[in-house]
């Protein structure tokens, strides 16, 4: 049996931050990882409004 681990607020918090840094920089320098760096931050917003 396996359980899934929820990362804490503060662990989501981080991680979006690093993600909205990062999709800011590939805006600018890498527009390949924009879609996928988008799509991160939705799926962290995501679990960052169900807590």
């Amino acid at each position: 049996m396996t359980t899934h681990h929820e990362p804490s607020a503060a662990a989501l918090a981080h991680r979006l931050k690093e993600v909205e840094r990062d999709l800011a920089r590939a805006k600018k320098d890498n527009p390949e990882h924009v879609h996928a760096l988008t799509e991160e931050k939705k799926k962290l917003q995501g679990q960052f409004a169900r807590r």
